[in-house]
């Protein structure tokens, strides 16, 4: 799949560019959702689970498409 430069606005990924796909005819998704382990201190068993975040695509913007920070999935999801 072809993928695009974007920039992420807000939250763990804020002010980074990222490769998303687009789908079949070019288009972005209106969201994404990007999964970021937990970092912690100490010696632990096994590493915190990761928290998916979710960013949303900001209307009007063309170059680059920007996506803005949306907040946490609840971890049910």
């Amino acid at each position: 799949m072809p993928a695009v430069e974007v920039w992420l606005l807000g939250g763990p990924a804020d002010g980074r560019f990222t490769h998303i796909e687009v789908d079949d005819d070019g288009s972005l998704p209106q969201a994404i959702v990007l999964a970021q382990s937990g970092t912690y201190l100490g010696a632990r068993e096994h590493p915190s689970p990761p928290v998916q975040h979710r960013y949303l695509r900001r209307a009007g913007e063309v170059d680059p498409p920007t996506f803005q920070y949306d907040g946490p999935l609840p971890q049910d999801q």
